[in-house]
């Protein structure tokens, strides 16, 4: 399987577990067990278990940064693309910021509508850019803001020159 059909199957768990209300380690490990390949279980198994574990972070983190929506009126397959994301981001080894927001963004257009592209688009590209994503609040004042790549996605610079 390629990355970004695993990237699909556990958006999809995310889905099922959360429409379920089964969102735990346990339901998470049998159903990566039955869906993903060996080579490809351990790494799934480890965003998986850091979304779930750090899942009241994550949503408080959408929440925050959701202009419009909260997490419980999010559609779900919004809210699991999202927090794929950020557990591939936070909790996955290897994946760069802009890598991650591109994927959700083409999961979105995928399964949801193209206005929940460019909504998660948005939430997600906040998050990253927020001065607490790139260190303590002292160290946001003493240097610039981080860029996510390719992206420039910043709050409060958006007609500056990137």
């Amino acid at each position: 399987m390629t990355r970004n059909e695993i990237r699909e199957v556990l958006m999809q768990m995310m889905y099922e577990m959360d429409a379920a209300k089964t969102l735990d380690l346990e339901t998470a490990r049998k159903l990566a067990g039955e869906k993903l390949p060996g080579k490809n279980l351990k790494r799934s198994l480890q965003i998986l278990s850091g979304i779930i574990e750090h899942l009241d972070e994550i949503d408080g983190s959408i929440n925050a940064h959701s202009r419009s929506w909260k997490t419980n009126r999010m559609p779900k397959v919004d809210l699991a693309i999202m927090r794929l994301a950020l557990g591939e981001i936070k909790y996955g080894d290897d994946v760069p910021e802009a890598v991650a927001i591109s994927e959700a963004i083409k999961l979105a257009k995928k399964y949801s509508t193209e206005q929940s592209s460019r909504f998660i688009h948005g939430v997600l590209g906040a998050i990253v850019n927020a001065p607490e994503a790139a260190g303590s609040a002292a160290d946001a004042d003493a240097a610039p803001q981080r860029r996510s790549s390719s992206y420039g996605i910043c709050p409060g610079d958006r007609y500056q020159q990137l």
